[in-house]
């Protein structure tokens, strides 16, 4: 079953792709960024922000795995009702 969490990682790691395949969007000279055009400082301004949400989306994702893995376990008293004594 897809949860909103999983949708929101998928989000995340899907932004920074998208927004630099999408080259006719940024294919231009100006404006100027202290002399560097804007094609190139546009990608290099995804590049702090691409790292952002991929660390967004791994904290998500361990915060998820955590519960998961949280939720799978028994929990101690289900274990021992299930014991007999002898």
């Amino acid at each position: 079953m897809v949860k909103a969490v999983d949708v929101t990682i998928a989000v995340l790691l899907l932004i920074p792709l998208v927004a630099l395949l999408a080259i006719p969007t940024y294919n231009m000279i100006n404006p100027n960024l202290g002399g560097i055009s804007f094609f190139y400082w546009y990608q290099l301004l995804w590049m702090p922000l691409g790292a952002l949400l991929y660390y967004i989306a791994a904290v998500l994702w361990e915060k998820k795995d955590k519960e998961e893995k949280k939720a799978a376990r028994p929990s101690r008293t289900s274990r021992s009702r299930g014991k007999r004594r002898r």
